[in-house]
């Protein structure tokens, strides 16, 4: 089926996934699409290796809300690129690559943002910040077993991470006890694993074989959690609205489930209201503190990536705070979720979380025509 269409198209750009509706997240592009209409913009999803590129059209997937349904159809190139691609590994990366690159260099079709690089890359350009530098904990690429041993010559724990992971799979936290090591992570299925190796080199040749090729980071290990030992962090979502300004959505705590390194709700953890959770763990007058440091953090991290790196639509900044209260920068994702906002019942978020990307996209649009109209016959 070909779509006739004469309203602006946002295309969802996707990796496409072998069951019978190709992508994840369906729920959420079902809103975007539902948001977009009453924005007067026709929203589809789409892999980039589906563009046919000789006829300028690609296979898309239109939802119907008036029949709930998911079709394909063949579509023009969209005017805006909505990027929510997810690259489990280089492979599939190196897959889709050569398409993305010639949809990004097309005259006709604008990006609402370009997707940030690896955790170490994301590091280097926040280090360039001096307000940032304090709330960075200290993080070296994992090249070799002499990095490790010369860590493990100054500290008991490590923390291990994939530079291009997400929801916690393969994050690894190393304790040494005298000659032996304790390890305790999340694997490939993001399942919580456990392991002791007798001594540095059956602990390095374990490691290798987990981590195989993919670039690792180590990180200085950090106490992130409960008085009661649960492991938490705060999400603080960012985004761009219809004024084409960057506007904090909403903060909440992500909470690990018992035993767990890490927070993130693929896990099985859990989301709190951020201010009520904080206040049970600080108190009132440090929970301020905190907030608002939280909250300069967010309205000025954005504005220095997009210095170094091009345009952003939204970022996912996720912090940690220790046992002692000090606030760390753990992660900056620039292709974040939005189910936190669900979860806590937090409504207001949630729309808001929805209808940002769909209003800054109309935001481009009337910038756009702004400009042609201006431009000379």
């Amino acid at each position: 089926m070909f779509l006739q269409t004469h309203r602006p198209l946002l295309g969802i750009m996707v990796t496409e996934l072998q069951r019978e509706l190709p992508f994840a997240s369906s729920s959420f592009y079902q809103n975007l699409t539902i948001c977009g209409r009453k924005q007067g913009i026709d929203v589809f999803v789409f892999s980039p290796n589906r563009i046919n590129w000789g006829l300028g059209m690609v296979r898309g997937y239109c939802y119907e809300p008036a029949t709930q349904a998911w079709t394909a159809k063949m579509l023009p190139l969209p005017t805006l690129v909505y990027d929510r691609c997810f690259f489990a590994t280089k492979q599939s990366y190196l897959h889709y690559q050569h398409h993305v690159r010639k949809l990004r260099d097309h005259p006709s079709v604008r990006f609402l943002g370009y997707g940030l690089s690896g955790k170490w890359e994301v590091g280097q350009i926040l280090q360039k910040d001096p307000a940032l530098q304090k709330f960075l904990p200290k993080t070296y690429q994992l090249k070799d077993r002499q990095l490790l041993d010369h860590w493990f010559g100054q500290h008991t724990d490590a923390f291990l991470k994939p530079q291009g992971g997400s929801q916690g799979i393969g994050a690894m936290h190393l304790r040494k006890h005298g000659n032996t090591f304790h390890i305790q992570g999340r694997d490939g299925r993001n399942q919580p694993f456990e392991h002791d190796c007798i001594d540095e080199d059956s602990c390095w040749a374990w490691l290798k074989k987990q981590i195989g090729s993919r670039p690792y980071l180590l990180q200085q290990y950090l106490t992130l959690q409960t008085m009661d030992g649960m492991a938490y962090d705060v999400r603080s979502l960012v985004q761009k609205n219809g004024k084409g300004t960057w506007e904090i959505t909403g903060m909440a705590v992500r909470m690990g489930k018992r035993g767990s390194i890490t927070s993130n709700l693929h896990g099985g953890g859990s989301t709190e209201e951020a201010t009520t959770f904080l206040t049970s763990q600080f108190g009132a007058e440090r929970t301020n503190e905190l907030m608002e440091t939280m909250t300069r953090i967010s309205r000025s991290m954005p504005s220095h990536l997009e210095a170094y790196h091009g345009r952003l639509v939204e970022l996912g900044i996720d912090f940690g705070i220790d046992t002692s209260g000090r606030i760390w920068i753990l992660e900056v994702n620039s292709k974040p979720g939005r189910t936190i906002f669900a979860r806590l019942g937090n409504e207001r978020a949630r729309i808001k979380s929805i209808a940002n990307p769909i209003q800054y996209a109309g935001f481009l649009l009337n910038k756009q025509l702004s400009v042609s109209r201006l431009s000379p016959v």
